[in-house]
């Protein structure tokens, strides 16, 4: 009850600044054949409320938003009103009543209407607030991932800025930018932690509570020292997939991109412990496979309602998820970041032609919502087709899909050093620094200028610092029914040895 109250709270404020301003908050749905009526009050009304009904051939479904007590004359609301195949944004500045009509055609489309009817969501600001407000997030990203691979001071401070304000996480600045040292210090199994200031490592960032967007692992070999990742081919890295690089080609390129870098060693028990021929064995399998956009949503989501960013809900991922959907299988080559996902959760055997839509509707008839149906937890075991080209090699190859957290979490499982209950999948980077794995006297190795007692920052002109780090023994089952709410994440900081 205190961390809804918690929420409720920060639901009331909005968020921080600007950036993400222009999200509509969910009010609530409406079903038809149910008489309540869904009522609220706003900024610029006293009160409001939604209505919906359907025909008597059951087909025809129309929704009735009305506003009462106008507290201006200039102020102005939008509303959004969705389902996961219908929607519509109404403009409330010169009308207090307005009416939707939708045709429902499909099985799915009524089993979604009666199981979860029309959700109802509003702006939290005017048109022209929205606008700017979605301007201000784009800039947050535009800078850092076109053009060159550096990202642009101005673009860095905006983040910055971003993370103390919406994740309460600080980044001063550094008076050295790279220590140099030697690296003959990294062992098998050390990783290395990455914040790149670029839009996508803090929202990573934010939406899971974590110090670190990205990682990656190291492996020692009678070659050298390889640093091992599962990345995306970008304006500021050259190689795509689960991938090594040799350690000082990789500083190379971590230099050129802005990443702040931190390097955590293992304990020195550990470091003997873990298995680097069984690891290299396990890189060697999983080398070259897709970047995980299968999963990317899934380690965050672990619970219907208490992983989300206020104004972010379970029910707008919904909606947006299933719009997005047919653009991006249109213009993208690229497995979608969804659909497979739901498809394992529902244990269906094929289904590859359904729409997200008609997951979520699926997932409806078998009496779940799809705040529960994205909280199922990720299995490592699971594996994801590939896609074959037209001479018949591979695109991509089938297998797990892995972001960088969870690649990085599998090479300790073949190292021996996490037990095999633990499910990789539904980690999330504080999740790796969190296990109690690493060395307390770290940043004591020579050379070593700033970190926390379990790090020493190489790379980046503003310091890393990892709160709650190396603080819990890792066991079966951990990380797979989390919450975690912004910008505090008191409720997962409460549940941290437990869930």
């Amino acid at each position: 009850e205190r961390f809804a109250k918690t929420l409720r709270e920060h639901a009331a404020k909005g968020v921080p600044g600007p950036e993400y301003g222009f999200v509509p908050t969910y009010l609530g749905s409406v079903i038809p054949g149910n008489s309540t009526e869904l009522s609220w009050s706003s900024p610029c009304f006293k009160t409001g409320s939604a209505s919906v009904s359907l025909d008597k051939k059951g087909k025809t479904v129309t929704a009735t938003i009305k506003l009462d007590g106008r507290k201006s004359l200039l102020c102005d609301e939008a509303y959004f009103l969705a389902t996961p195949f219908h929607y519509e944004i109404l403009d409330m500045a010169l009308v207090s009543t307005a009416k939707v009509k939708w045709t429902q055609t499909t099985p799915s489309e009524l089993v979604d209407l009666e199981e979860a009817g029309i959700r109802i969501f509003r702006f939290p600001k005017s048109a022209t607030e929205t606008i700017t407000a979605a301007y201000d997030t784009l800039m947050l990203f535009l800078g850092a991932l076109k053009g060159g691979a550096a990202v642009p001071k101005d673009v860095a401070e905006r983040n910055l800025k971003f993370l103390k304000e919406y994740a309460h996480c600080d980044m001063p600045p550094r008076a050295k930018s790279k220590t140099l040292i030697d690296e003959s210090l990294l062992q098998s199994g050390d990783m290395l932690g990455i914040v790149r200031l670029d839009g996508l490592d803090p929202l990573i960032m934010w939406g899971t509570g974590s110090h670190l967007g990205h990682t990656a692992v190291v492996l020692r070999d009678e070659e050298g020292v390889w640093i091992l990742e599962s990345q995306v081919k970008s304006n500021y890295w050259p190689q795509d997939r689960v991938q090594r690089t040799r350690f000082a080609q990789w500083m190379e390129w971590a230099e050129a991109a802005s990443y702040n870098v931190i390097w955590i060693p293992l304990r020195d028990d550990l470091r003997r412990q873990f298995d680097s021929a069984a690891a290299s064995a396990e890189f060697g399998r999983l080398a070259g496979l897709l970047y995980g956009y299968p999963n990317l949503l899934f380690g965050w989501i672990d619970t219907p309602e208490h992983n989300f960013p206020h104004p972010l809900s379970a029910e707008l991922l919904a909606v947006a998820l299933s719009i997005a959907d047919p653009v991006m299988r249109r213009l993208s080559s690229l497995p979608s970041l969804w659909n497979g996902a739901l498809r394992l959760r529902l244990k269906l055997l094929g289904g590859e032609d359904l729409g997200t839509a008609e997951l979520i509707a699926e997932a409806e008839r078998r009496g779940m919502t799809f705040g529960e149906l994205i909280a199922v937890p990720e299995q490592d075991a699971w594996e994801y087709p590939g896609q074959r080209a037209q001479d018949g090699s591979w695109l991509y190859p089938p297998g797990p899909a892995m972001v960088c957290n969870t690649f990085v979490c599998r090479m300790w499982k073949a190292g021996g050093i996490v037990p095999d209950g633990v499910s990789c999948s539904e980690f999330t980077p504080f999740d790796n620094y969190e296990l109690a794995l690493f060395n307390s006297s770290a940043h004591s190795n020579p050379g070593c200028v700033d970190g926390d007692q379990i790090s020493c920052q190489l790379l980046g002109d503003y310091k890393i610092t990892l709160p709650r780090a190396n603080s819990v023994i890792p066991f079966p089952g951990m990380r797979e029914h989390c919450p975690g709410t912004a910008p505090d994440y008191e409720d997962r900081i409460a549940v941290t040895k437990t869930c």
